[in-house]
C-alpha cells in the first residue's frame, strides 16, 4: 500500500528570484585570537547587514556565523541594497582599527523552495561569484549587469579570469565605486501617478512565458491564452502584452514598469522534464515587487483532460480578486478628495454586488461624487447601472420603473468598446421592455464578440430564465462560473445558476446553489426568495422559514403582491413561486 504523501515529501517549489550573497572577507583571521572587541565588530557589522536587508525588502533564507544569502523581488533591489551595505561598511571601516570588509555578490535565476530548504543553480552560483568578490566590492555576471546598468548606473570592471569551473564573464564593482553610488546626489524621484491619470484602472503587463524547445508553443499558447481571456474584464483591468524582444531573463521588474508603466507584472517560463512541459508563473506588483500569487502547471500533450487542466483559464481566473484587493489597498492610503472617479467606482460596485443597507447607501454617495470627478471613467457609469438594477432587485426602492430608467440614462453613457458594458446595455432592453427575446439576441452579439465575458453569459443565463429556456439558461449561467471576476459578483452570479435550476425544476439543485451563493454573501434579497421557494417544494418547511426570515431582514417591507407586479418571470413560474414563498411563511 502506497504510503500517504506528507507535506514533507512534496516536491520543491520553483520560482524566478533574485539572489544577494555576502560573506565577512578573511572571517577565520579576524576570530582566530579569540578577541572579544572583534568578536563585538564582527557581530555588530553581521547585524547591520540583517537589517539593511530586511529594510529593503529582502528575505534572508540562510544565515551562517559568517555570510547570509537573501531573496528580492528583483536583481535590481538586490543590487541597490548591496551597493548600500558596502558603502555604509567603508564609511565605517575607514575609522575602525581592524577593516571588516565584506564580499558581495548579485545573481538571479530560478531557485528550488521547500519546506525546509532553499536551493539550486542561481544560489549556488550566487555564493561562488561572492568568494571572488573584491573585499568590499560586488561581483555579478555581465549580462545582469548589462540588465542593470540603466536602472543602476554604476561603473563594473571586468574579472579577467573568475575561478567558477566553468567559462562566464564576470564584473565587480568596486568599493570605491560603491561609496561614489551612495555619495551621488539622487535622481528625483518619479512623482506618483497622478490621481485624474487618463486610464486609472489596475494595468496589469504580461511578459510572454519564455521557454526552449518542447516547451517554447506551450508557453506562448498560454500567454495568448490568458490576455484573450482577460479581454472580458475591460472596465476595471487594462492589460497590455510585453514585447518579448524588449525583455530578457531573469525579469527586471523594475524595467517592465518603467517601459509598461503597469502597476502589476505577470511573468512565467516554461521547462521541459521528462517530455513534458511544465510552466511556473508568477504575479508581482511592479513597484515593491511583492509577490501577489504564483502556482506551476503541468501540460500533457495528448491527454484527453488537456481542456480541463488548461493553465490559461485557472491562470486567468486567479488574477482580477487579487488585484481588486490590492487595488483597494492602494485607494485606502489616498486621501478621499484626490480619489479618481475610477477608485470611487470601483469602491461602490464592491458595496453594490455585496448589498447592505447602510453600504449600498455610501455606494449611492461615492457614484455621486465620482459623477462630479474631473473626466468620470466609464466604470462610474457602469457601477451606477448595476447601484439602480440591485436597487430594484433588493427591494429598496418606491419606484421601480422610474429606477429602470434611471438605469438606462446611466447605460447609455458606458464605454461601446466594453464587452461587460455592452452585455449590460442589452439587458437593460429586458428590465426595460420586457422583451427578453432580443435582449437574449443582443447578448449573443456580444458573446460572439467577447467569449470569455462572465457578465455577459451570466445576464445571458438570467434573460433565458425569463424566457423560460431553463436549461441553455443554466448552460450559460454555470459557463459564467468559469471565467474570470472581481469576486464581489459571484454571489450574484451563483444566484442567477440557482434561479436557473429552479426554472428547470431542479429544487435540489436550486437549494444548493442558492447555498453556494449566501455563503459568498448573504445578503441578496433574490436569492432568499429562491431559496425559501426551493426549500418550501422539498417539503423542508423549517429551513424555509429561515430563508424567508432572511429576505423579510434584507426587506422589512416585503409582500408577495408587490412583488409578483414587478418580476420578470414567466407567469406560470411566478405564480408557482409566489405559492410557495408563501408556503415558506412570507407575507402576501
Amino acid at each position: 500500500m502506497r504510503a500517504k504523501q506528507t507535506q514533507a515529501d512534496q516536491p520543491p517549489e520553483r520560482r524566478l528570484a533574485a539572489i544577494l550573497a555576502a560573506g565577512i572577507e578573511g572571517y577565520a583571521l579576524l576570530t582566530r585570537d579569540d578577541d572579544d572587541g572583534v568578536h563585538r565588530r564582527v557581530s555588530q557589522e553581521l547585524d547591520r547587514l540583517r537589517s539593511a536587508v530586511t529594510v529593503a525588502s529582502g528575505t534572508i533564507f540562510s544565515f551562517a556565523g559568517d555570510s547570509i544569502m537573501a531573496e528580492f523581488a528583483s536583481a535590481t533591489e538586490a543590487l541597490k541594497c548591496a551597493l548600500r551595505i558596502q558603502a555604509a561598511s567603508m564609511g565605517r571601516t575607514a575609522r575602525a582599527v581592524e577593516p571588516i570588509r565584506f564580499r558581495m555578490a548579485v545573481n538571479a535565476g530560478e531557485i528550488l523552495a521547500g519546506k525546509r530548504h532553499v536551493g539550486g543553480a542561481a544560489i549556488n552560483l550566487a555564493g561562488r561569484l561572492a568568494r571572488i568578490a573584491p573585499p568590499g566590492g560586488i561581483a555579478l555576471l555581465g549580462a545582469l549587469h548589462d540588465q542593470l546598468r540603466y536602472a543602476v548606473p554604476v561603473p563594473a570592471d571586468p574579472m579577467s579570469e573568475p575561478d567558477l569551473d566553468e567559462p562566464l564573464a564576470v564584473v565587480s564593482i568596486s568599493p570605491q565605486a560603491c561609496l561614489a553610488w551612495a555619495g551621488e546626489p539622487r535622481p528625483a524621484r518619479k512623482p506618483a501617478e497622478p490621481r485624474t491619470e487618463a486610464d486609472p484602472r489596475a494595468s496589469l503587463a504580461i511578459v510572454p512565458f519564455r521557454a526552449t524547445g518542447a516547451g517554447e508553443a506551450f508557453a506562448e499558447s498560454t500567454t495568448d491564452g490568458v490576455i484573450r481571456i482577460l479581454g472580458g474584464m475591460a472596465t476595471w483591468l487594462s492589460v497590455s502584452r510585453t514585447p518579448a524582444a524588449s525583455v530578457r531573463a531573469p525579469i527586471d521588474l523594475q524595467r517592465v514598469r518603467q517601459t509598461s508603466g503597469a502597476r502589476y507584472i505577470l511573468h512565467g517560463s516554461a521547462e521541459t522534464e521528462r517530455d513534458m512541459p511544465r510552466l511556473a508563473v508568477e504575479l508581482n506588483e511592479a513597484e515593491t515587487g511583492r509577490v501577489l500569487w504564483s502556482d506551476r502547471f503541468d501540460h500533457t500533450p495528448g491527454d484527453p483532460t488537456e481542456a480541463r487542466e488548461d493553465p490559461a483559464p485557472r491562470i486567468a481566473r486567479a488574477i482580477p480578486p487579487l488585484l481588486l484587493q490590492r487595488e483597494l489597498d492602494r485607494s485606502a492610503l489616498v486621501r478621499f478628495d484626490t480619489l479618481t472617479a475610477h477608485d470611487l467606482a470601483l469602491r461602490a460596485y464592491t458595496a453594490i454586488m455585496r448589498p447592505e443597507r447602510h453600504t449600498f447607501d455610501a455606494a449611492a454617495d461615492m457614484l455621486r461624487l465620482a459623477q462630479q470627478r474631473p473626466g468620470p471613467h466609464a466604470s462610474t457609469w457602469f457601477a451606477l447601472v448595476w447601484w439602480h438594477f440591485m436597487a430594484i432587485s433588493q427591494g429598496w426602492c418606491a419606484d421601480p420603473p422610474a429606477e429602470a430608467r434611471a438605469a438606462a440614462e446611466a447605460a447609455a453613457r458606458m464605454d461601446r468598446n466594453d464587452p461587460a458594458a455592452m452585455a449590460l446595455l442589452a439587458f437593460m432592453h429586458s428590465v426595460l421592455h420586457r422583451d427578453h427575446a432580443v435582449a437574449a439576441a443582443m447578448l449573443d452579439r456580444v458573446i460572439d464578440g467577447a467569449p470569455h465575458c462572465g457578465i455577459a453569459e451570466c445576464l445571458k443565463g438570467l434573460s433565458l430564465s425569463w424566457l423560460g429556456d431553463a436549461q441553455t439558461a443554466i448552460f450559460h449561467a454555470e459557463l459564467a462560473g468559469t471565467m474570470p471576476a472581481l469576486g464581489p459578483e459571484r454571489a450574484w452570479q451563483d444566484h442567477v445558476t440557482a434561479g436557473a435550476h429552479y426554472i428547470a425544476g431542479h429544487y435540489g439543485d436550486a437549494a444548493r446553489w442558492a447555498r453556494v451563493a449566501a455563503m459568498h454573501h448573504p445578503g441578496l434579497a433574490a436569492n432568499a426568495r429562491v431559496l425559501a421557494a426551493s426549500l418550501a417544494v422539498l417539503g423542508r418547511l423549517d429551513e424555509a422559514q429561515q430563508a424567508a426570515q432572511q429576505l423579510l431582514t434584507i426587506d422589512p417591507d416585503f409582500r408577495i403582491g408587490a412583488w409578483r407586479a414587478r418580476a420578470m418571470l414567466p407567469p406560470a413560474s411566478r405564480d408557482t413561486l409566489a405559492q410557495r414563498m408563501r408556503l415558506a411563511g412570507l407575507p402576501g
